[in-house]
């Protein structure tokens, strides 16, 4: 097991921006996830919901990262501009986009007919040398999302770097009783990059890393934790578990991923 870099999804206005840029310059290899949806454009600081950070929030953290220290960020889409990204519309925001290396496209419970080639085009839009993020159950619960997946590479004249990741909970904070082994190819010898996600948290990630390696062999995979982070109330994305969380991975984490300008 390969692992190069600990998704911390949530981050909202109930923290600093400082405080994360804080945490990347003693952490390089955390990438910070920020969910967002279509009210997000709309969404002003005074109303801000838990997990959903505000654009006003989005902008200073786009603005410190491009003016101040590069970090690693995934733009997580959900909900309508996802369901229209798989029909070939793409209707997010061009600036949203800004400073994010990885687009993740949460697919969860998603049902939404495709229309692969105007999907695809669409991505290429907001290409721009950015990985796509597959959100896939590893279970089969979506598993026409993983034919999606599996299928991007291969669609002449369209170069996306894709990558999957097994969210097994389904958003939902869950431990799998198994974690899945990796599935994805790039050649006939080498594992695509692979994602783990799924009831990962300050009180259980060492034991469950080691769960993962033993399946993941020598596959390069990084890990993404939301619920398990946060205050038990759900308001507060809370920095000390985050903290946790990157002191007990530092020991797993090999050949990190660092942010460049």
């Amino acid at each position: 097991m390969i692992l190069d870099r600990v998704t911390l999804t949530g981050a909202d206005d109930s923290v600093q921006v400082d405080d994360l840029m804080k945490l990347s310059a003693e952490f390089p290899f955390v990438e910070w996830g920020i969910l967002v949806h279509q009210a997000t454009s709309e969404c002003p600081v005074s109303s801000w919901a838990p997990r959903w950070p505000s654009m006003a929030w989005i902008i200073e953290l786009q603005a410190k990262v491009r003016n101040h220290q590069p970090m690693l960020l995934s733009l997580h889409l959900c909900g309508h501009w996802v369901r229209e990204l798989l029909q070939g519309r793409q209707i997010v925001p061009r600036h949203l986009f800004d400073q994010f290396q990885r687009v993740q496209l949460n697919f969860h419970a998603e049902d939404t007919p495709c229309d692969k080639a105007a999907f695809y085009d669409a991505l290429n839009s907001i290409n721009d040398n950015r990985q796509f993020i597959f959100q896939i159950d590893g279970n089969g619960g979506n598993k026409h999302m993983e034919a999606l997946w599996d299928e991007v590479d291969r669609v002449e004249g369209r170069h996306l770097d894709s990558v999957a990741l097994f969210d097994v909970s389904g958003g939902a904070g869950v431990v799998p009783d198994e974690w899945p082994t990796p599935q994805f190819m790039v050649t006939d010898e080498d594992y695509a990059y692979h994602g783990y996600a799924g009831g990962l948290g300050p009180k259980n990630v060492t034991e469950e890393l080691k769960r993962i390696e033993s399946v993941a062999g020598n596959c390069r995979i990084w890990i993404d934790m939301e619920t398990r982070i946060r205050s038990q109330s759900d308001s507060q994305f809370d920095l000390e578990k985050c903290r946790s969380v990157l002191e007990q991975c530092q020991q797993f984490v090999r050949q990190p991923v660092t942010a460049v300008k």
